[in-house]
Formats: C-alpha cells, structure tokens, sequence
C-alpha cells in the first residue's frame, strides 16, 4: 500500500481534478465487446445447431428418386419352344424409375457418437476464441499503462517549464538593474524551448496511445479522461494457472476422445429396413414385355468384418494426437511458470527501486530549491542551478517510471497467471 499511495502522490494534479474517468477493467471489457471475432460466438453455436439437426436426421427415413434407361448388349433367353405357348423375348431397352425408402432401425451408436463430436468441436471452437480474447487483456493493459506513463512524462515537463519560467522571471529584475547578464536569461529561454520539446513529444506520445486504446476498445478517448490506476494484487500461490489455453488444450483432447468413440462405430452392424416401389418395363417377371408397377420390401444387415486394421490404424493416430495436446500443455504450463518467475523478479526490482527512489527524489528537491535560491543571489551560474533542477526532474520522472512499471508488472502476472 506504501507505493500505491506515493504513486497516487506523483499522479499529474490536472488529471484528478478532472470529472471523468476510465479504469482499465472497463477498457478490458469495452475491447472485448468490441473485439469483432467475438460475433463469431453465435456463428459458432448456429453451426452446431445445424450440425446437430442434420445428424438426427438420419434417424428419420431417407427417401430416394431413382430413374434409369439401359441398352443390354444381351438379354436372358428361354432357348425352347413350347406349342401352343408363345414366351415373348426380353428387349435389349429397359426402363425403371424407383422410389427408395430406408429407414435406419439400429446404428450401433454412430449418430449419437456423431453429435457428441459436434458438441466437443463446438467447445474446442469457443475456447479458441476465448484464448485469442484473452490475449486482447494484455494488449489492452500495456497500451492503457503507456498513456499513464506518457502522463507522468507531461506533468514532469511542465514542472521543469514552470520551475525554469520561475528563474527567467526573476533574473530579467536582474538584467534590468545591471547585476546579470543577459547570456544567463537566454540560456534559461533556450532550456525552455528543450522542455517545451519533450512536453510537446509527451503530449504526442500519450494521444497515441489514448488513439490506439480508442481503436481497442471502441470508444472515444481523449486527453480529458482521467485512467484511473488500477488496484495492486498481493500475489498468491494459490490457485494455480487458469489459462484458457490449458482449458483449450483440455477440450481438443475431449474432441479427439469423441472422434475415437466414432471411429469404434465403425465395425459395429447396421440394421436398416427398406421399400423399393418402381414402375418399368420389365417388372419383377423379366419374362413379362410390358410396363409395370412393382415394390420389394426388406431389412438389411450391413457388417464390414474386415477393414485391413484400418479402424486400429485410426484410432491409434488420435491416441498419438491426444498424448500431443497432453505435451503441448505441460510445455504451456512450464513456459507459464518461467513467464511468472520472470514478472516476479521484475516487481521485486521495481520494489527495491522505488525504496531508493522516494529518497532520491526528496534529497534531489531540496538540492534544486537551495540551488534555486542560490542563482536568485548570483551565487551559483545558470549552469549549476540547470544541472541540479534536471536531477531532480529526472529522480521524479524515474520514481514514477518505476511505479508504474512495477503496477504493470503486477497486472501483467495476473494476466499470465489467468486471474
């Protein structure tokens, strides 16, 4: 709490006298809202219901309009004669137009085993977005903390300005009575014009940023809005990694768990039921030379007893696949845990840091003040008070450099760690 308050201390005084403000979470939300893949959540579950719907289908009859005319080089032949009986020949041209109706009666779990692959795809589809969302987090965070940090930049230059403004004042009474040299005044105008440089790159620097989180998040962002500093977190070793890429990696195994149910489908019998009614010439008596309505009934057996191992052959390659998703998130995990100890090490570099920094800075202000008075007095030159006044600008600028980067790598943990 002792570095979140001195940051809060150094925070520029005209960005908390102004009314409105933006806290990054809400910048997190705003860009997730706004980010476009996220539209694709509908399409993904709109996809699915078809997918589904489609697959039931197959349960309910399946109706085929067959139509065919053939020319047989040959025909079949009765080679007798009878008397008194004339057994006509059968045309080389026939003709049949059918309708098949088959009706599925057992499929040995093929098509539930199909929908719950559906499912499982769907889940590996939304987790794949949701990781690509998660990403945006940080994004949005390094952009958010490079307009605060271009703030404190803005403030820093505007003291020195007004500091240096201070001095000019003051020694132009001088050049008036005689006792200074004008060479000292414009030396001081010349430091000016610098610091109006770097307030002028500060200001550049912050809009950029605030045009970049705009674009992020949707909204129009400007100079007039206050970003609040977000909340430090203690950091904890409980619970552990949240990713959503370890939530993915979970789902794709699932998925593949799926596919293998189905492909064990495969050598499991299939009883159907069917109807074939049809009209041509010949009918079901080939001996009759006329056109014809016919139907035939039936159930079917279907059983592929033999597939030269190709089902083991396939059901061994997702195991493969499976054990890969397994190693892809143990590796995501351990990168993860080296990402953690990296942040840490650095939020404990900024800690001792600033520790050093708010002493600095009070030592480094009370040298520029006494060395302030001392150029009143013309008993020090320009360039021993510019000296003194730009270490102690630099100390304040370090300082809230340093607390800053130590919020953001505190958010950033949390962002790694998936909290």
């Amino acid at each position: 709490m002792k570095y979140l308050f001195c940051l809060l201390l150094y925070l520029p005084v005209q960005l908390m006298a102004q009314d409105s403000s933006l806290s990054l979470a809400t910048c997190q939300s705003w860009a997730r809202e706004h980010y476009p893949m996220l539209s694709q959540k509908e399409v993904i579950a709109k996809v699915t219901a078809l997918q589904l719907k489609n697959t039931k289908s197959n349960y309910l009859p399946q109706v085929d309009l067959n139509a065919q005319a053939t020319y047989q080089s040959d025909v079949t032949q009765i080679p007798i004669k009878l008397p008194n009986f004339d057994i006509q020949a059968i045309p080389n041209d026939q003709y049949k137009a059918t309708v098949d109706v088959k009706q599925l009666i057992y499929d040995g779990g093929t098509i539930r085993q199909q929908q719950e692959l559906h499912r499982a795809n769907e889940k590996v589809s939304r987790q794949q977005l949701e990781v690509e969302l998660y990403q945006l987090r940080l994004q949005v965070a390094q952009v958010f903390f490079n307009a605060i940090l271009h703030g404190a930049y803005i403030e820093n230059a505007e003291q020195v300005i007004e500091d240096i403004s201070q001095r000019i004042e003051r020694l132009k009474v001088g050049v008036s009575n005689g006792a200074v040299l004008q060479s000292n005044v414009d030396l001081l105008e010349a430091e000016r014009l610098k610091a109006e440089q770097q307030l002028f790159e500060a200001l550049t620097g912050k809009e950029t940023a605030l045009e970049l989180l705009s674009i992020l998040t949707g909204k129009s962002i400007d100079g007039n809005t206050r970003l609040e500093m977000p909340p430090a977190v203690e950091q904890q070793d409980a619970p552990g990694i949240m990713r959503p890429e370890l939530l993915l990696y979970s789902y794709q195994s699932e998925a593949l768990n799926a596919q293998d149910k189905l492909v064990a489908t495969k050598n499991i019998p299939k009883l159907s039921a069917f109807v074939q009614g049809g009209y041509g010439r010949p009918g079901l008596n080939m001996l009759e030379n006329e056109f014809r309505f016919f139907y035939i009934a039936g159930i079917k057996l279907n059983w592929n007893i033999w597939n030269w191992k190709q089902q083991q052959n396939e059901r061994k390659i997702l195991q493969w696949q499976e054990q890969t998703f397994s190693k892809r998130s143990e590796t995501f995990e351990l990168n993860t845990r080296m990402q953690l100890l990296q942040q840490q090490a650095e939020m404990k570099k900024m800690r001792a840091a600033m520790d050093k920094d708010e002493r600095i800075v009070d030592l480094r202000n009370k040298v520029k003040d006494v060395s302030a008075t001392q150029l009143d007095n013309g008993a020090v030159t320009v360039h021993d008070y510019l000296a003194d006044l730009y270490a102690a600008s630099q100390s304040k600028i370090q300082y809230k450099t340093h607390a800053i980067q130590w919020l953001l790598a505190n958010i950033q943990y949390q962002i790694i760690k998936g909290n």
